[in-house]
């Protein structure tokens, strides 16, 4: 046929053709923010408890510039409250259900002891973009231009890490950007930066029918195994950004690897295993769609958020999020036909409960 002859389908192929879901769980939609002349855009997301969560954005009015703001759930997430805050958020980190810290936008460390009822500045450091505590004094914080520092008075004040200036790479252009912590013992930082000449890239990686001008990246990865007081640095090409890093209750580990849209994929999902010397290995490559989270629960298995590719284009497209229990079969759960976004958090209670919240200002619950 064609290509300029019109196709035209009958209702039941239409319907034919459209993805069909077993009966079973589905991610419904539990908060959506709709309000004239203006745009809710949420940046992270958490929960501290079975109770309590947190969702952080900036609003925008029409004419106006962005103002911060909290969602919050008291109720395991059945309904959300809205209030406003002093700092545009950049990132999220919960302890518990009372104790939360935020970066700004300037890199302002913002601290909760009540549950995010209350919030005063702490520090600032530039170029801050994530942090992790561990307990209510000892956090590090990583950011833009090899930015690793430590804190063992909850955040008032910071020192280097020497390992992290001390790490392959420019200062000028290498960022950390992911942390994560296994047992406050075993952990990882892990950062990357353009490199301008290639060089060998890892076993793991196996790049298909690559953009000519997309070159690899520089990527440094820092490890402790003594709730970082010492860190040891690794460091590879790839042409892939490591995304997200999370361990479970029970040391196993999984890594979400995200590719730009010169690939033929989105990104890959391996597997790693902090505590032992068991080799990790790649579990799934994704196609035709943008990776964005994971999520792991020990007994329930592993959650893949993603959206569907359309082209270059900027703007919000369906929302998929996978599930597998062995790691070898993926299944796509149904998801509330009206979610879209460009990007997705993925978040669960203590009891497991599953949480989806979109940039678009949409909180989906798993039921």
């Amino acid at each position: 046929m064609p290509l300029s002859q019109p196709l035209h389908l009958s209702r039941r192929a239409l319907f034919a053709a459209l993805p069909v879901f077993a009966a079973g769980p589905k991610f419904a939609r539990v908060f959506h923010y709709v309000a004239p002349d203006s745009v809710l855009l949420l940046v992270d997301f958490a929960f501290g408890s079975d109770r309590r969560g947190w969702a952080l954005g900036g609003l925008s009015h029409r004419g106006s510039g962005f103002k911060g703001i909290q969602l919050a759930t008291d109720d395991g997430g059945n309904t959300w409250t809205q209030s406003e805050l002093k700092f545009i958020p950049e990132s999220l980190f919960v302890l518990d259900d009372s104790l939360l810290w935020a970066v700004s936008d300037k890199g302002e460390i913002w601290f909760s002891a009540e549950a995010g009822r209350d919030w005063r500045k702490l520090s600032k450091k530039k170029e801050a973009r994530k942090l992790h505590f561990l307990d209510a004094e000892n956090g590090f914080l990583i950011g833009e231009k090899k930015t690793f520092m430590r804190s063992s008075d909850g955040g008032k004040t910071w020192r280097h890490v020497p390992e992290g200036a001390q790490a392959k790479g420019n200062s000028e252009n290498l960022a950390y950007r992911l942390i994560a912590f296994w047992n406050n013992k075993v952990g990882i930082v892990m950062g990357s930066s353009e490199t301008t000449t290639p060089e060998r890239l890892p076993g793991w990686m196996e790049p298909e029918r690559v953009g000519r001008r997309v070159t690899p990246k520089l990527m440094v990865s820092l490890e402790t195994g003594d709730g970082g007081l010492s860190w040891s640095a690794q460091d590879a090409s790839t042409f892939g950004q490591i995304h997200r890093s999370v361990v479970g209750s029970d040391g196993t580990g999984f890594m979400l690897v995200k590719y730009e849209k010169s690939f033929s994929y989105g990104g890959e999902v391996y597997s790693f295993y902090p505590t032992s010397k068991r080799k990790g290995e790649k579990l799934l490559r994704v196609k035709d769609a943008d990776v964005h989270d994971i999520l792991y629960l020990p007994g329930d298995g592993v959650y893949l958020a993603c959206t569907e590719r359309l082209g270059n284009l900027p703007v919000p497209t369906k929302v998929r999020i996978l599930h597998s229990k062995d790691y070898v079969n993926w299944t796509d759960l149904a998801v509330d036909y009206r979610a879209a976004a460009q990007r997705v958090y993925l978040s669960a209670t203590p009891s497991g409960k599953v949480f989806a919240a979109l940039d678009q200002a949409t909180i989906l619950s798993l039921r």
